[in-house]
């Protein structure tokens, strides 16, 4: 497998496929090669909002405040905490997306973001931890299965500001311009993974790459009418080929109405800066023998062309009842939050993002919106696993400290026997940190923790 691997990777780096590959690593093609040769770099990224002291001493990725590296790679699935969402397992590379938001993106201003590809969910909960609470990030994924997947992460992580939908690009572009930012990690050859996914190799021909680079430009082509003025866009692939990379950027500067945005002071990272061949636009590779990270690309561009902001109107408002946010004060602060009852389902958004989902609801299928609180029956609130799991929930509602092994119990959906005299509802807690409910009645608990989250194994 390594051979072939080594030998693809010597076609993807051929001029015919990548024309305008850097200098420096025309030198050190070698070293290249031979960085292919060793293990894929292990790492995970720190939920700021459920701090912990997992990872403390680990050694930091130096383009993402939040990024650790691991000596080895452990069994995440064992470890409770990874399933309470304080921390995500992914490639050190593509958090590099952090680091282009916080330059070029004034995170103070409310802002309304569109991550369009982005399942499982690393770069939605990487620009979620950076955004304010009055933000809203929307995070779609067409595939059923991989929009599933995602969901379940985000709510991990535990943020009410974070939507999910399931729609076509061209949906979001027959919106208007509604978006501050527009994130596109667009589907790709994948060569930058041959290291740590070595199947890709297997898979991995010339026609796919330009399969994929025009599939990324009608992507591209469909979603970008959705960003406002001013508005920027960031462009990543995990491929090595220009195709996908460069003369990706030189078709988006085409179209007159984006300009490229240079990154500042990367190179002290091994970051290589690359300029596209017709237009000069910024791009940022990462190579494997250059930096601790897997093949990457990102680019940046503003909008300058004028577009009609079809922003929603603040005025948009649905007036909130009184008796369910009451019921939800007791679980959290319901300062700016409004409370939506679809049928027997009670769900939890902020006020400012109401007129959203106006906008959204006629041509956007939305499959998390805010917060799901909890079932309503007769007046009573069946807590969600969600919000067990939301950062907004309150510290002092009852809850039980789990032991490791009660803690893979609980996950497994298992049986617990507990030593309380508490009775109804408890958080069920490991380190403190929130990793569901269950229903203490004296003689018995009753695990609530969700049948198709549960551990298998």
């Amino acid at each position: 497998m390594r051979t072939k691997i080594a030998r693809r990777l010597h076609l993807s780096l051929s001029p015919d496929v990548f024309p305008s590959i850097p200098a420096q690593l025309k030198v050190a093609e070698d070293d290249f090669l031979a960085a292919h040769q060793q293990a894929s770099v292990i790492s995970v990224r720190l939920n700021p909002r459920k701090p912990t002291n997992v990872f403390a001493e680990a050694e930091r990725v130096p383009w993402c405040a939040a990024g650790r590296y691991l000596v080895e790679r452990p069994a995440f699935i064992y470890d409770p905490l990874l399933h309470a969402g304080c921390y995500y397992v992914q490639e050190a590379s593509s958090m590099f997306l952090a680091e282009a938001l916080r330059q070029h993106v004034d995170l103070s201003r409310k802002l309304c973001v569109l991550d369009l590809c982005a399942a499982p969910g690393g770069k939605s909960t990487s620009a979620a931890s950076l955004l304010s609470d009055e933000s809203l990030l929307l995070s779609n994924e067409v595939m059923p299965n991989r929009a599933s997947v995602l969901c379940e992460n985000l709510v991990k992580w535990g943020q009410s500001n974070t939507w999910v939908s399931q729609s076509d690009p061209k949906q979001f572009g027959a919106l208007g311009a509604m978006f501050d930012v527009l994130l596109v990690d667009a589907p790709c050859s994948g060569s930058g993974l041959f290291r740590k996914q070595p199947d890709f190799a297997a898979e991995w021909n010339l026609d796919l790459v330009n399969q994929c680079a025009t599939r990324q430009q009608k992507i591209l082509q469909d979603a970008m009418p959705s960003l406002q003025q001013e508005g920027l866009l960031v462009y990543m692939t995990c491929s090595f080929c220009a195709e996908e990379n460069e003369q990706m950027v030189d078709w988006i500067l085409a179209t007159g109405e984006y300009e490229s945005l240079p990154m500042k002071e990367v190179s002290r990272w091994g970051i290589l800066e690359t300029q596209s061949e017709l237009h000069g636009g910024y791009g940022y590779r990462f190579f494997p023998h250059l930096l601790k990270g897997e093949g990457f690309f990102l680019s940046v561009f503003r909008k300058t062309a004028s577009s009609f902001d079809h922003t929603p109107s603040v005025d948009a408002r649905m007036p909130m009842s009184k008796s369910e946010a009451a019921i939800l004060a007791n679980y959290m602060d319901m300062e700016g939050m409004l409370p939506i009852l679809h049928h027997d389902q009670l769900m939890v958004i902020q006020e400012a993002h109401y007129p959203y989902l106006k906008a959204f609801r006629a041509s956007i299928k939305l499959i998390k919106r805010g917060m799901l609180a909890g079932k309503m029956i007769r007046n009573e609130l069946i807590p969600d696993h969600e919000l067990a799991l939301s950062t907004s929930i309150r510290k002092s509602l009852p809850a039980v400290e789990l032991s490791k092994e009660e803690a893979l119990t609980y996950l497994r959906r298992g049986t617990l026997c507990l030593d309380t005299h508490q009775k109804g509802w408890l958080l069920a807690r490991y380190q403190q940190q929130n990793l569901g409910w269950v229903k203490h009645l004296g003689n018995r608990t009753n695990n609530y923790y969700p049948t198709h989250y549960r551990i298998l194994t």
